[in-house]
C-alpha cells in the first residue's frame, strides 16, 4: 500500500508538495479517529516521558513526509524514495545505540547493503 500511495504522492507532488503534505496529515488524522477513537487512555493517564517522546516522533514524521513529498516534486520518484527509505536503517542504528539492541551478522549486512545502495543513487543522480 505505501508503495502505490507514494506513487499518487508523485504525482500530486510535481504539482504543490504542500498540498500532498496538508492532504496526507488531514486525511491521517480522520483515519485515526474513525480507527482508534475511544481506544485509547485519556492522554493524562500516560506518562509525560511516553508524552514527550510520541509527539517528537510524529513531529519527525510529520516533517519527513513533508521533505519526501517536497523531494519528489525537485526530482525523480525512481530515485527520491529509495533515499527516503533510509528511515529503517537509521532506527536500527539508533536502537543498537541507545537502546543497546544487538544484530546478527546479516542485519548488519542488510544495513550496509541499504546505506551502499543509497550512495549508489545519490552518486548516480
Amino acid at each position: 500500500m505505501y508503495g502505490v500511495g507514494t506513487f499518487f504522492a508523485k504525482i500530486v507532488s510535481n504539482e504543490d508538495p504542500y498540498l500532498q503534505w496538508i492532504l496526507v496529515n488531514i486525511v491521517g488524522i480522520i483515519l485515526c479517529f474513525l480507527i482508534f477513537g475511544g481506544k485509547f487512555n485519556t492522554l493524562i493517564e500516560y506518562p509525560t516521558k511516553v508524552l514527550v517522546y510520541g509527539i517528537l516522533a510524529a513531529i519527525l514524521v510529520i516533517l519527513g513526509t513533508f521533505v519526501l513529498y517536497y523531494g519528489l516534486n525537485r526530482g525523480k520518484a525512481s530515485v527520491v524514495v529509495p533515499i527516503s527509505s533510509i528511515g529503517p536503517a537509521i532506527t536500527t542504528i539508533l536502537a543498537v545505540i541507545f537502546l543497546k539492541e544487538h544484530l546478527s551478522s546479516q542485519q548488519i549486512f542488510g544495513i550496509a547493503m541499504i546505506l551502499g545502495g543509497i550512495i549508489l543513487l545519490s552518486i548516480s543522480s
